[in-house]
């Protein structure tokens, strides 16, 4: 009875001294962290930061962050919580707020969420190389220059493929019941200003493994964007789209999507009811694409192709506005 007491005492007495060396270890990590950020051309302030959690989690409480990165981009937060378990240190999970602001070039965006984790496996090689992460935002709202859009909800999940380098992510999106803001396409009043659902699959080529200092210094370009498939459904428009998006140094977008559209008819309503389109470009549209959706078979739905080519997006004939810049 004395050596299993003893035995458990020694446990115990290890364990306490692991969780405290680990928690020094983390803390350490989180320093040089923020002190990796600042050398790339950040600024990182907080209200102070704590490791509780004894005996078996890492759980960080971070007070007021701030991050301001080169160009005037600014996130802040009240707080952020990261937890890890003390046995399985390389798998955190993050929780925000329910408010946080992100200050832009183009001014300050109000974040709100009733809910918002996420959470990463790193992989256990000397860089910490991401393995998968995934994201679950619900109730999300985002207000800037007088404009809201909510989301009821936001899925995200990114990993390495199957026998790909680290460099090569396939991720994953979902946005469900997206109310666009009143004033940003002033013509759509309403449900019609309502996106059923979006969702994105896709790999990206980028210009190195997603390591723990890469995304604390954010030192890894986009290249290329693989669409293997991308779905809209809007008010009774059905939108599907595949192809492969190069990523310029400016970040412009370029490159071609075949896209199948069904209930063409209802998507120029929209486009043109959105104040997208004269009437005259209407009228051209629906002449072409009557056109391809009598080659594809049927009425109702065509198959063209959407490019972006010149800082611009084209729908066919149709000039949707300019491309994304990421």
């Amino acid at each position: 009875m004395r050596i299993l007491i003893v035995l458990v005492l020694v446990a115990a007495a290890g364990w306490s001294a692991y969780w405290v060396v680990g928690s020094r270890m983390l803390r350490a990590a989180i320093d040089d962290g923020i002190a990796a950020m600042e050398e790339s051309g950040a600024t990182v302030e907080t209200g102070g930061i704590r490791v509780t959690g004894f005996p078996n989690r890492f759980d960080t409480m971070i007070d007021a962050p701030r991050i301001a990165r080169p160009g005037g981009t600014r996130w802040e937060a009240p707080f952020l919580q990261v937890f890890a378990l003390s046995y399985r240190p390389n798998q955190i999970i993050v929780a925000f707020p329910e408010t946080q602001t992100l200050e832009t070039a183009r001014g300050p965006v109000a974040i709100r969420a009733d809910r918002a984790r996420a959470s990463a496996l790193f992989r256990t090689d000397a860089a910490g190389t991401l393995d998968h992460a995934n994201l679950v935002v619900e109730g999300a709202r985002l207000a800037w220059g007088g404009r809201e859009v909510a989301l009821r909800r936001v899925l995200a999940a990114t990993r390495v493929p199957a026998g790909a380098g680290a460099e090569r992510q396939n991720i994953g999106v979902t946005l469900d019941d997206v109310d666009l803001p009143a004033g940003l396409l002033p013509g759509l009043t309403g449900a019609s200003r309502l996106v059923d659902g979006v969702t994105l699959n896709a790999f990206l080529d980028l210009s190195a493994p997603l390591t723990r200092a890469a995304l604390e210094t954010g030192a890894v370009d986009l290249r290329r964007i693989e669409v293997e498939r991308l779905d809209l459904d809007w008010g009774g428009v059905a939108l599907d789209a595949a192809g492969a998006l190069d990523v310029g140094a400016d970040g412009t977008l370029s490159g071609a999507l075949e896209v199948t559209l069904t209930n063409w008819r209802r998507a120029l309503e929209i486009v043109a009811t959105a104040g997208l389109v004269t009437a005259a470009q209407r009228q051209m549209a629906e002449q072409g694409f009557a056109a391809l959706a009598a080659m594809s078979g049927r009425d109702d739905r065509l198959t063209t192709t959407l490019d972006l080519r010149d800082g611009r997006v084209w729908l066919g004939p149709v000039p949707l506005g300019p491309a994304p810049r990421l």
